[in-house]
């Protein structure tokens, strides 16, 4: 095909639709082609547009190929350099945005000392080493707004008149508090030599309209053919320069007009915008002449509310557009593209809507709409309690529609859009919602989130933000973790992800918790906790323990091996010293400011000695870095910015880069489309769903600086852009640019109390006209409300209008006990006949104590216990109940075999020593504490238990236990175990001592200072004690705790053995199904019976800041949720005495001695 000639001039093509535009402009291109590598330029304003354009013009020529889709700025400024050559033309300009904050960072604290600038010195006051970045960069977003929308005010401060120019070209002079920002501009234009004053881009934009409209050839040649697609605002600019091109190259544009006529008398502000041409005609009569307030009588209230933007740019461009000889010269019958179908029966609600606004139709009742279908779905309202719950209700809507398509014919996932008004703060729940279902399961739906930086996306990213802020940063060991967790700086250390489990555990065993050594905690003003839990504390402990092994270590060492590292895994603990090393010296380089180009070096030698980049992402987020780092930079070379700067203000003008969305992002990758509502993304999609829509969040505020001299009263210009206006404007492209359905949501209900939330208030005139026009009730009644919960009963109710398709929860809605209503469902797991299962004493009292938390783990293997976390963050101010309880009870179970009662004192501070130089106990004086108070418990117990066995002889054989049970259904059952550390007594007559020594309280002590024993805390002892009467070899045992010494005789033989049996049988048939058996719950019981009252309290609610019984347990919590739950098959009561009652009664029979607790027992400390 050969170059067609390509004639210049203006040319602008307006429709209601995109897709209309892009037929008929990518026709124009194929029609008039250009040369074979000569490229077609389009401007567009989004990331989106140019994906969608791009994906036309392939669809309809086979390839996009030879198309240079660009942004409008980057344009401008390629063709300033190509219209006035490019010696007179930088490649950038001097005061763009980031060159420009930079040169305001050096201009800025030399102004201080004058009295105009008070105003400035005053916010530059604070201790933020950054203050003056932010300052600074909020300037040069103000000035770099002035240089586009406001160009003749600088013109005038150049000068030296300190006035704005209003709309009727009055001068204002600048208010006395704002008067600095004249000075201030003249003062940035000083630093400025005179051919850089000539590159400024107002004063470029004068040049190159005065060369193009002389008649002067461009200095080189520019692109014959300019095509501008789907933008419903530009800025005054850019259409003076389209419209000097025009007389040297071909100018296209295709405008996104919502109306067919003239519809620019509708609103407020009309007498700004009166121009000699009108493009478009008046419908009936010319609107200028009717007053504001009679205007919903002749125009839609939708277009009038939402359209302001889109109105200033169509009658700015009037201005510039001669419809009648583009027509004329160009020989074609119009230029107007809008679509004709009419308003009839049976037209959908959507369509309605949208020709009303095309035809200018009024929302009054002398043009009433058509009547809906009953089964009218094209605008649907949904709403919920949160943004996730709204992605879940979204996720089974769009599984319904790709079912059964809305409208009929087909509906794939990329033609889908979901915006939201911030993309960054909804993407987590995406991700959690669309993402939790592989590509297996049928309801996997594809998806991508477009607009997030790559701040937002990338882990490699996030690692270096953390860096960046380690001075500041506590280094807790969780943070440590999320370190390794990015798989390009674990791969630089040598960490797999495999490995990665065991060296958190290693890292949690070794004690750290915050913080990477004393130094940088003093650097925080934590200097008083020293080094015990830092990373430093922990790496050493990981490397004496792979070091000397189990080798004994002095008493006095600072620090204790930590014995668990060993063997091939080793290395582990080398990489994780490695990469201690690194941060510590990166936080030790970075405690002196440098200079913008020492910074450089210093960041990127951060990045090559912690990444090791192998797959795409983290290439891009690499190179992301190093371009942000490189942009920096040149902004400061090229404003000649060589002051040092502290870390702070470093890691925000790096990072500040990344925070953009680039062009070249992909906006539909072939799934749902997740994006941030934007400007000028009115991009055709079969389904348009709003979320997010809420009263606040939508129109978005965005409250304008102080000192921006545009927002003040009187200032404001057709055409100036602003949150509020564009947001409207958002809202009508997605209005008319949905083509068969409208979906919007928002959260109606607080999560917290369930108070009513108002929705937007776009989406309130939204329903407001559906129900001026269609009557009072519609938009409810396209309204459906969610229950809070996924799992609500509604869902899985027959007839009420509800449903999903997370079956999951189904069980669980049926029955608002849950799986209670189940428990039947457990069969009775036959063990086979050869195989006689073998358990031990501890295994028994584990059953004993939670029975159906052993069905659960030993027979099915599942652990339902929510796992602790694996390490701590904060440090101790205090060891809780429970601390306390395990800290001792591991003590008390590793006794030197020849302790004496005159080694005890001595024994008892090693054991603290070696708990605090563990890492175990709090920092500093708190840790002292709680040392003393666990060296006094400890040496309580131990002399007492020393007591016990004062005159025994350490001598006594073990009993060895083997007993066979034989349960008729859950079949045969044998205990083989042995009783060690037994005491021969002085006297041949009496069986051999074992003293048991408890972390716990035994019993309960009254006022007369009487002890009552416990039953539930004694299972073990009644146990042992069973067991060895059962083989026929009494035993006495002593159980010394924290409050009493129990005492416990021999049993008779027969009667052990006899309950001995009985046990094994409970244990075979606890192991086929779950036993209602809580031992706590049936001792209590077996005290009051017909109390149930009192049984409910114990069981589901909580006391004295314990958990309720039934949650201490969430396999029981799992089967037996309640109260009722638990009895109502009768076996609690059946199974209560025949099991319990005997260790009830031993409990009374046995001997409990008083003993003075040292240190009083916490609530919530753990029993046996």
């Amino acid at each position: 095909m050969t170059a067609a000639p390509i004639s210049p001039g203006w040319i602008a093509l307006h429709s209601n639709q995109s897709e209309r535009l892009a037929d008929v402009l990518i026709g124009w291109l194929r029609e008039r082609p250009l040369a074979p590598l000569e490229s077609e330029v389009v401007l567009v304003q989004s990331n989106g547009m140019a994906e969608w354009i791009k994906i036309a013009m392939a669809q309809q020529s086979g390839v996009c190929a030879a198309a240079q889709v660009e942004l409008p700025s980057r344009f401008m400024w390629r063709t300033a350099r190509q219209v006035l050559g490019p010696e007179q033309v930088p490649r950038e300009s001097p005061l763009d945005k980031l060159p420009l904050s930079w040169r305001l960072m050096g201009v800025l604290p030399n102004c201080l000392d004058d009295t105009v600038f008070a105003t400035v010195r005053g916010f530059l006051q604070g201790d933020e080493p950054d203050r003056l970045l932010q300052l600074a960069s909020r300037l040069a977003d103000l000035f770099d707004q002035y240089q586009i929308y406001r160009p003749d005010w600088l013109q005038d401060w150049a000068a030296g008149r300190d006035v704005c120019r209003q709309n009727g070209g009055l001068l204002a002079p600048v208010a006395a508090e704002q008067a600095w920002q004249p000075a201030l501009w003249r003062r940035v234009l000083d630093t400025l030599d005179e051919r850089q004053r000539s590159a400024t881009r107002p004063a470029v934009h004068q040049r190159v309209l005065q060369h193009l409209r002389s008649g002067a050839q461009p200095a080189q040649p520019v692109a014959r053919r300019v095509s501008l697609f789907g933008m419903s605002h530009m800025p005054l600019q850019l259409l003076e320069l389209l419209e000097a091109l025009s007389g040297h190259s071909q100018v296209l544009l295709s405008v996104p007009n919502p109306c067919r006529y003239h519809w620019g008398e509708i609103m407020d502000g009309r007498e700004w915008l009166r121009s000699e041409r009108q493009r478009h005609r008046d419908k009936v009569q010319a609107l200028g002449d009717v007053g504001l307030a009679q205007m919903h009588l002749h125009a839609p209230t939708l277009l009038a509310a939402w359209g302001r933007q889109g109105r200033d740019f169509v009658r700015m461009l009037d201005a510039f557009d001669n419809a009648q000889a583009t027509r004329e010269r160009l020989q074609l019958p119009t230029l107007d593209f809008f679509d004709d179908a009419p308003i009839e029966a049976g037209t959908s609600l959507l369509a309605q809507l949208q020709r009303r606004i095309r035809d200018l139709v009024p929302s009054t009742a002398d043009a009433p709409a058509q009547p809906l279908l009953a089964t009218d779905a094209t605008v649907l309202f949904r709403t919920a309690h949160s943004p996730v719950r709204e992605l879940e209700v979204l996720h089974d809507q769009l599984l319904d529609w790709f079912a059964s398509p809305p409208g009929g014919g087909s509906l794939s996932p990329r033609e889908v859009v979901v915006m939201v008004p911030d993309i960054e703060r909804m993407a987590p729940a995406i991700e959690a919602v669309f993402g939790q279902y592989p590509r297996s399961d049928v309801r996997h739906i594809s998806y991508a989130i477009a607009d997030l930086g790559s701040q937002a996306s990338s882990p490699l990213i996030h690692a270096v933000q953390w860096l960046l802020a380690l001075p500041q940063e506590r280094a807790h060991m969780s943070e440590l973790v999320a370190l390794l967790e990015v798989p390009a700086l674990a791969r630089r250390f040598g960490v797999s992800e495999d490995s990665l489990p065991l060296l958190t555990r290693w890292m949690s065993g070794s004690g750290i918790r915050w913080g990477l050594s004393a130094p940088h905690r003093e650097g925080l003003g934590l200097q008083a906790c020293g080094e015990v839990n830092s990373a430093l504390f922990g790496v050493q402990r990981m490397l004496m323990g792979y070091a000397c092994g189990a080798d004994p270590v002095p008493l006095d060492a600072a620090v204790m091996p930590y014995d668990e590292v060993g063997g091939l895994d080793a290395e582990l603990a080398g990489s994780l010293a490695e990469l201690l090393q690194v941060l510590m010296d990166w936080w030790q380089q970075v405690q002196t400011p440098a200079t913008p180009a020492q910074w450089g070096q210093r960041a990127r030698a951060l990045l090559v000695r912690c990444f090791d980049a192998r797959t795409d992402a983290e290439r891009q987020a690499l190179q992301a870095l190093e371009q942000a780092l490189d942009d920096w930079l040149l902004a400061c070379e090229g404003a000649g910015f060589e002051q040092t700067l502290p870390l702070p203000v470093a890691r925000q003008a790096w990072l500040q880069a990344l925070r953009v969305p680039q062009l070249q992002q992909r906006f539909r990758a072939g799934g749902v489309t997740f994006c941030t509502l934007m400007p000028m993304r009115a991009i055709p999609f079969k389904v348009v769903c709003l979320l997010g829509m809420n009263d606040g969040d939508y129109p978005r505020r965005a409250p304008q600086a102080d000192f921006d001299l545009m927002a003040q009263s009187g200032m404001a210009r057709p055409g100036d852009r602003s949150r509020q206006s564009d947001d409207r404007q958002l809202m009508l492209e997605a209005l008319l640019s949905a083509r068969n359905t409208l979906y919007v949501s928002w959260c109606d209900r607080s999560v917290r109390d369930d108070s009513e939330q108002p929705p937007s208030v776009l989406v309130a005139q939204l329903r407001d006209e559906i129900d001026l026009l269609w009557g009072k009730g519609t938009a409810k009644g396209l309204t459906v409300a969610h229950p809070l919960q996924p799992f609500g009963k509604a869902y899985f109710t027959q007839g009420s209008g509800l449903s999903t398709y997370a079956h999951e929860w189904q069980m669980t809605a049926r029955s608002p006990v849950g799986a209670a209503a189940h428990r039947e469902e457990f069969p009775a797991i036959q063990v086979a006949a050869t195989e006689v299962p073998v358990i031990t004493l501890a295994q028994l009292a584990r059953f004993l104590r939670r029975p159906v938390g052993a069905f659960f783990r030993e027979r099915l293997q599942v652990h339902l216990d929510a796992p602790e976390a694996g390490w701590l963050d904060d440090e101790l101010f205090g060891l809780a109940g429970l601390d306390q309880y395990s800290l001792l009870d591991e003590a008390l179970s590793q006794l030197p075999p020849g302790l004496t009662a005159e080694g005890v004192p001595a024994h008892a501070q090693a054991v603290v020593q070696r708990l605090r130089a563990s890492g175990q106990l709090p920092l500093a004086g708190v840790g002292q504490l709680e040392a003393d108070k666990l060296q006094s418990l400890l040496q309580a117990l131990l002399q007492t238990g020393l007591a016990e066995r004062a005159g025994h002889t350490p001598e006594a054989p073990r009993i060895a236990l083997d007993c066979t049970a034989q349960h008729a259904d859950a079949g045969p059952v044998r205990l083989l175990d042995t009783v060690s550390g037994l005491w021969r007594s002085p006297s041949p007559a009496e069986p051999p001592l074992l003293v048991l020594l408890r972390a716990s309280s035994l019993a309960t002590v009254n006022k007369k200072n009487e002890a009552q024993p416990l039953p539930d805390k004694l299972i073990e002892p009644w146990l042992l004690s069973l067991a060895a009467a059962a083989m026929g070899q009494p035993l006495r045992i002593a159980v010394v705790g924290r409050n009493a010494l129990v005492r416990v005789s021999p049993l008779p033989q027969g009667e052990a053995q006899a309950q001995l049996q009985a046990l094994l049988q409970l244990w075979a048939q606890g192991m086929s199904r779950p036993l209602p058996l809580p031992p706590a719950l049936a001792l209590k019981y077996l005290d009051k019976p017909e109390d149930h009252d009192s049984l409910r309290k114990a069981y589901e609610e909580a006391r004295r800041g314990l958990q309720p019984m039934v949650r201490q347990d969430a396999a029981l919590y799992r089967c037996y949720p309640t109260l009722a739950d638990l009895l109502q098959d009768g076996r609690f009561e059946a199974l209560a005495e025949p099991v319990y009652g005997p260790l009830r009664l031993w409990a009374q029979q046995c001997t409990a001695q008083v003993l003075q607790d040292p240190v009083p027992e916490a609530e919530d400390g753990e029993g046996a």
